[in-house]
């Protein structure tokens, strides 16, 4: 775990958070917990009254929420967020722990499992993403990581202005690296363009 903070710690700023920073009406997940204790993402704060902003995972722009803003993160998912009321079909046992462009990935507090949606459907269709949230976490350091490290030259000068193919395909490999198959690679890169 000491590795995945060295690299977490590339994509902004880390505090340990301890689970009294949970504004959640349940106990905070014991993955979440581990999580948020070592790894900590926590990011600047930008405005003192909203207090620290998280991180963004470069390249994959998955934005990451410190402890303390959790569980006001799921307005728009778990309940309306103009006027507080439920959202009828989400579940209970779903808690959304990061995004890619509003499109949530969702810690299924049953049994452990990180779910990945697209938003505006009208209805969510979550489906399998990460085994836990250790892996979730490992394989958007590994891609982050690649993609930090091309810098200036990740993104391509022609009109699609898409990430270039060597970066794509080093991710790739660092990705296919933690899930154990280039197939799981490509789906889980896939999913975040």
């Amino acid at each position: 775990m000491d590795d995945l903070r060295a690299t977490f710690a590339r994509f902004g700023s880390l505090q340990p958070q301890s689970a009294d920073a949970w504004q959640g009406p349940f106990p905070l997940p014991s993955a979440l917990a581990a999580f948020y204790a070592h790894i900590g993402p926590f990011g600047e704060t930008i405005n003192a009254a909203k207090g620290p902003c998280g991180i963004t995972i470069p390249g994959l722009e998955v934005w990451i929420p410190p402890l303390q803003r959790l569980w006001a993160y799921q307005a728009g998912y778990r309940w309306n967020g103009n006027d507080g009321e439920p959202i009828g079909d989400w579940p209970a046992h779903w808690l959304v722990i990061a995004d890619c462009g509003a499109d949530p990935f969702i810690l299924d507090i049953d049994d452990g499992r990180v779910l990945f949606a697209r938003h505006g459907a009208g209805h969510w269709d979550a489906s399998g993403f990460a085994a836990d949230v250790p892996i979730l976490m490992a394989a958007l350091a590994a891609a982050g990581s690649v993609y930090l490290d091309a810098d200036e030259d990740l993104y391509s000068d022609d009109d699609d202005g898409g990430i270039r193919p060597v970066h794509r395909e080093a991710a790739l490999r660092a990705v296919a690296a933690v899930l154990g198959s280039t197939h799981e690679a490509e789906l889980f890169l896939d999913a975040m363009q």
